[in-house]
């Protein structure tokens, strides 16, 4: 196989070049689709190669392999039609747009799987078919099956970042970055047993949880995977990621039935749960933050709000009072959340916070380091509970925020590379062993006492000594604070020239 394998940077670079591409006759979401269909295409071809040649290596013949033997190695039947080498043969031509139909047909029949997973409506005759020949050359030489990351959430969060937020869709769907991922199996260590996401968007947790696993040498089929997700297109996208990266949609229960992975439809957590009278030993979760609209009359005297009703104008305290229902007797989860949930009073929130730390639910808060996000700026934190604390009435507090360096290539986004976690998951698990914490300037444990005495806010920042070194001089704080107020000046009278300039503009303006 001759394909390169594809850098991040690489790959974001001609995403946007293929909806320069498209850009005209379609909307964003059209050729969101469009794209992800093409690339869906080209990964399990590229996967479908990949295991073909390790199993002949492993001694198999052409002849001798079968969908049992591609699917142990997470690959899918590739019927001729569905074959990269017979799309590229069809760019150029009129006939692209009916090739890719016709590939994704055979590969549903091949594979029942895959069956209306994702939309075969490439021959409309809406899309431009000398457009889409160009979207097919764009990947032509790349190879995304060797890729080690969640490139299918990846290529969705892209989407999203540069098209959906800009046109003013706030969502919520965040793709949630490798290493924060990372961070919370490394806390949790989802090894053996149930996991869930409640609001699993592409299921990107849960196929990094798997890969986790994998490099811990543990078989894959030591766990289970759940998840829920609201919006259908997200929804079925979930399915394919988990497809494509060896984990099964359908599960048994302990009745032996069948039930899906990821529920039977996409539906709204807190109103239609797809896991009912389930319970899971881990959860991981990134739910949308500080969620506006959730809230409907069918959930007063919900059994899921035990510390409390939570407010109508905010899913915060919903999301983590139903990750708290669903874990089981020695449940642990890593729950990622926006900074103002350590430290709201209003509505209530502080008083189900007060009671969810008296529980002695909490294990550990992490303040997350800026711009890990690819599409919001928003502080976060991540909350871990644990049904089976060792070290009891304390919670370790960790303020990783200034840990964290750029990501390669980008000039706005950082990551915590495994150096930053390996240190944070050695200080938990010493917390675990029930050693006292105290590390200026990084983590500390704190009693339930002093908790209390600081109304139960949760900020690490509050409870953390303060380290000599990053202590400044009075006089360089008043000099940083002049420069501060210096530059509010002038944006201010900026302000001023542009608010004259625009009215001038308007005055100038001849409405017939």
């Amino acid at each position: 196989m001759n394909n390169n394998k594809i850098t991040i940077k690489d790959l974001e670079t001609k995403l946007w070049k293929t909806a320069d591409t498209l850009r005209g006759n379609l909307s964003a979401e059209d050729y969101m689709h469009v794209v992800l269909g093409i690339l869906t295409l080209k990964f399990i071809n590229d996967k479908n190669e990949i295991a073909i040649q390790k199993l002949i290596k492993d001694g198999l013949s052409l002849d001798m392999i079968d969908k049992s033997d591609l699917n142990a190695e997470d690959a899918f039947v590739v019927p001729e039609e569905s074959k990269w080498s017979n799309i590229l043969k069809k760019v150029g031509t009129s006939e692209i747009g009916f090739a890719l139909d016709e590939a994704i047909f055979k590969l549903g029949e091949a594979n029942p799987e895959l069956k209306g997973i994702f939309n075969a409506s490439y021959n409309d005759s809406v899309i431009d078919k000398t457009r889409l020949g160009e979207v097919v050359k764009i990947f032509q030489s790349d190879n995304l099956g060797e890729h080690g990351e969640d490139i299918l959430g990846r290529i969705y969060e892209y989407f999203l970042g540069n098209f959906f937020l800009k046109r003013g869709q706030k969502g919520g769907e965040f793709y949630t970055p490798r290493s924060i991922v990372r961070l919370i199996t490394l806390f949790i260590e989802p090894t053996k047993g149930k996991i869930y996401d409640p609001c699993c968007g592409t299921a990107g947790m849960l196929v990094q949880a798997k890969q986790f696993i994998e490099e811990k040498k543990i078989d894959a089929n030591s766990i289970t995977v759940y998840g829920q997700e609201f919006n259908n297109t997200t929804w079925k996208l979930a399915k394919l990621n988990l497809l494509l990266n060896g984990l099964s949609i359908i599960n048994r229960n302990e009745l032996g039935e069948e039930i899906g992975a990821l529920g039977e439809i996409a539906s709204d957590t807190f109103s239609n749960d797809q896991h009912k009278g389930e319970v899971f030993d881990f959860v991981m979760a990134n739910p949308p933050f500080n969620q506006k609209v959730w809230w409907n009359n069918t959930l007063e005297g919900d059994p899921r709000w035990k510390y409390g009703t939570p407010p109508k104008s905010n899913a915060n305290f919903a999301w983590l009072q139903h990750i708290l229902y669903k874990l089981s007797t020695n449940g642990k989860a890593g729950v990622v959340l926006a900074n103002g949930s350590l430290t709201s009073t209003t509505n209530g929130e502080d008083k189900i916070r007060e009671q969810i730390i008296k529980a002695d639910k909490i294990s550990c808060i992490v303040s997350l380091p800026d711009k890990l996000f690819f599409t919001t700026g928003i502080s976060a934190s991540i909350w871990f509970f644990d049904n089976n604390k060792q070290n009891k009435e304390k919670v370790l507090m960790i303020d990783a925020s200034e840990l964290g360096q750029l990501v390669e290539g980008s000039k706005k986004n950082k990551e915590l590379k495994n150096e930053d976690l390996n240190k944070l998951a050695d200080i938990y698990k010493k917390f675990n062993n029930k050693e006292e914490i105290d590390i200026p300037g990084l983590a500390k444990s704190v009693g339930l006492k002093e908790l209390e005495e600081n109304n139960f806010l949760l900020s690490p920042g509050r409870y953390i000594t303060i380290n000599e070194q990053d202590k400044k001089d009075p006089e360089e704080i008043k000099k940083e604070l002049n420069i501060a107020i210096n530059e509010l000046l002038k944006l201010m009278e900026e302000s001023k020239d542009l608010e004259l300039e625009v009215k001038e503009a308007i005055k100038k303006i001849n409405i017939d």
